[in-house]
């Protein structure tokens, strides 16, 4: 079938680089706009291309999307995945995934990001500028009291901890890793987290809410965070998208996207260490090598949150259903919202 199959945006110091593969599309036109949703008719266009490729320059200060339309009438939407910002680290969109009835989420809507407690006066702004409404933070309460968010004017600030039970003890305790011996028993913790974010009757209430606010437009450009924007937010990340019927290996893909972000990881590995240290942990060169591993998403993390929807719940529909209590209409509702034909 001719057409796009996928487009991406990367940037490259002052220039946004598009780059798409396709076939039959001839010559590609290439329109901008800082409005996600904007059609050809509504922006302008700003070139066009023979081949496969088409670059811009794009101030940092601003947020723009595009639309590429090749000459037999196959278009496609794109922006930036990971968006780049000052102090806001591992934030990114989670726009443009293909879903398994052809459709695709939409741009600018449904945000991820590490701790918003370093933003600069200029992230502060491109968020404003971006719509952003509402800002959910997964941290615990010790966290936040050591790293409160920067609040923006216009933003509706709210909380809302997985790992805070208050009629349990699912709390994440750095004491945790004082039995922790190797990069296995890591991964084995870990997995046993996504296992408790995936099953735990709190976690589920816990991303229900989260649903709540995506479903909600007046709710809407929202960012879901954490500490490091890649566990927690991972799993709230992976509900969203399954819901909206993106594949688990794209769900995992976005998952993995983390890694890439070394800043948000060594802000991470540095707070695990400091937290161990004064627990009256020694830190040792095998513990440090621990804390590294905490740094990162590994696919088995994820793969353990995916088995445990399909034990407990039977699969994917079971979970959004029994699990966080989302009625087929509450489904076909978000993805009216959220998918697009493009």
């Amino acid at each position: 079938m001719e057409g796009f199959i996928n487009a991406s945006v990367k940037r490259q110091d002052e220039q946004l680089v598009i780059t798409w593969e396709g076939d039959g599309l001839g010559n590609v036109a290439v329109y901008m706009s800082e409005d996600p949703d904007f059609t050809e008719s509504e922006a302008a266009l700003i070139g066009t291309a023979s081949g496969n490729e088409y670059a811009v320059e794009v101030s940092r200060d601003v947020r723009v999307y595009f639309v590429l339309k090749g000459e037999n009438g196959a278009r496609i939407r794109v922006a930036e995945r990971v968006i780049t910002m000052d102090g806001l680290t591992n934030f990114r969109d989670l726009g443009g995934y293909l879903t398994t009835d052809g459709k695709r989420t939409k741009w600018g809507k449904l945000l991820r990001s590490a701790a918003h407690d370093s933003i600069s006066d200029r992230d502060a702004a491109l968020l404003q500028k971006m719509g952003v409404k509402t800002v959910l933070d997964y941290r615990t309460t010790p966290e936040v009291a050591d790293h409160a968010d920067r609040e923006i004017e216009g933003v509706v600030y709210k909380r809302l901890s997985p790992m805070e039970n208050p009629n349990a003890t699912n709390t994440l305790d750095v004491n945790q890793s004082r039995n922790m011996k190797s990069a296995e028993d890591v991964i084995a913790m870990m997995s046993g987290i996504n296992q408790m974010l995936a099953g735990d009757a709190y976690c589920n209430s816990v991303y229900r809410e989260m649903m709540n606010i995506v479903m909600d437009t007046a709710q809407v450009p929202f960012v879901q965070h954490c500490t490091s924007g890649k566990d927690r937010v991972g799993a709230g990340s992976a509900t969203i998208l399954l819901a909206l019927g993106v594949p688990r290996e794209t769900i995992m893909a976005d998952y993995l996207l983390s890694n890439e972000n070394q800043l948000s990881a060594s802000k991470l590995g540095t707070g695990a260490a400091s937290a161990a240290s004064q627990a009256g942990m020694e830190i040792t060169p095998e513990m440090l090598q621990m804390f590294a591993m905490l740094t990162k998403v590994h696919k088995e993390y994820l793969e353990a949150f995916f088995a445990t929807i399909d034990a407990k719940f039977g699969g994917t529909e079971g979970y959004l259903k029994q699990g966080l209590g989302l009625t087929d209409e509450d489904l076909a509702n978000v993805k009216a919202m959220y998918l697009e034909e493009m």
